[in-house]
């Protein structure tokens, strides 16, 4: 019988979002089932040295297009894949000879699984397990005074104040070409029309966001760029938020659609990754069709003029969030994914 003590989990080299998913998701499986999973940053050298263990690839690029050459056959695999789309060709077609190698693919929608299975991935073999956050470091910030914060950040009290904290230029320079999928042009084109209407500040975080700064600057459209480099720092960001906006064509999250609830900031989105499983319109967000620019705007207006409504989806979003704080997704990943690659030992 394999001796399979050790869990591998593999991030990318970059520390962003898909790198802090892997972090949360060992640190609490460490300490809620004591598993003994270490943390293993991209690299085909290392992974190549690794027999007999449990190896989770915390996401597709970690995986492929090379480096499942490199994996000794003796060890039990994970893939997590979050998103992605009929383009991703380089990806996609590598599927069907890597998935006999594959004990579990996790995905955290239900239209990420549906684009797998037509992809030819095994409906068997895949899990949903959502995106989460640490729910409790942003309801802490809730006692943060809001007018002050939004004084050291530079935005003026009257404003209607817009969020975007994400990635949406291509590479991790500049980002003056936009990273389409992320809806940086749809986003864009709806601030552009409730500027018209509204003091709007738009509040940016996160990096390669040169091509909405450019686009902003040519409107006249006031904004401010910060990049927090320790994700513990962006609930302090949320603080200032009147709404998030959400224009996003494809998304494993948004991660910051929980970041959203748990902020109690009101969340107009696309409907996109779990906000379609997670998120109901009018309810607990505002949810619009897929590069519906009208209908964003519309969104963001209702949120902005009708307190009734506000109140009532920062309230919903609220209640949602608790399920999707990491001590109960970690177990859900141990009853879902682990414990039984763990039990064949």
């Amino acid at each position: 019988m394999v001796n399979r003590k050790n869990i591998y989990y593999v991030i990318e080299s970059i520390e962003w979002v898909i790198a802090w998913e892997g972090r949360a998701i060992s640190s609490n499986l460490k300490k809620l089932h004591n598993l003994n999973i270490k943390l293993l940053k991209s690299s085909r050298r290392r992974i190549s040295r690794i027999n007999n263990q449990i190896i989770h690839f915390g996401s597709r690029n970690t995986y492929l297009p090379e480096n499942y050459k490199y994996v000794p056959g003796t060890n039990k695999l994970i893939l997590t894949w979050y998103h992605g789309s009929d383009k991703d060709s380089e990806y996609i077609n590598l599927l069907p000879h890597v998935a006999d190698k594959l004990e579990v693919v996790h995905t955290s929608c239900t239209i990420s699984r549906d684009k797998l299975v037509s992809w030819g991935m095994d409906l068997g073999k895949i899990k949903i397990i959502p995106i989460g956050i640490d729910v409790g470091h942003f309801k802490n910030c809730l006692k943060l005074d809001k007018s002050i914060v939004r004084k050291k950040l530079g935005i003026p009290d009257d404003a209607i104040c817009i969020g975007s904290f994400q990635k949406d230029g291509d590479g991790w320079g500049e980002g003056l070409k936009p990273k389409m999928i992320k809806g940086p042009d749809i986003f864009c084109e709806v601030v552009k029309k409730l500027d018209k209407k509204y003091p709007v500040f738009v509040l940016l975080t996160g990096p390669a966001r040169g091509y909405v700064k450019e686009q902003l600057g040519k409107a006249g459209i006031k904004y401010a760029h910060f990049y927090p480099r320790d994700n513990l720092k962006l609930p302090f960001y949320y603080r200032a938020l009147d709404l998030y906006l959400v224009t996003s064509r494809v998304e494993g999250g948004p991660k910051a659609m929980m970041e959203s609830f748990a902020s109690k900031v009101p969340l107009i989105s696309t409907d996109v990754g779990m906000v379609h499983d997670l998120a109901m319109d009018s309810n607990n967000a505002m949810v619009s069709k897929i590069d519906d620019i009208d209908g964003l705007v519309s969104n963001c207006e209702k949120v902005i003029n009708d307190p009734v409504l506000k109140d009532k989806i920062i309230g919903n979003g609220f209640n949602t969030v608790p399920a999707l704080d990491w001590s109960v997704l970690a177990d859900i990943y141990y009853k879902e994914i682990y414990s039984g690659l763990l039990d064949k030992e």
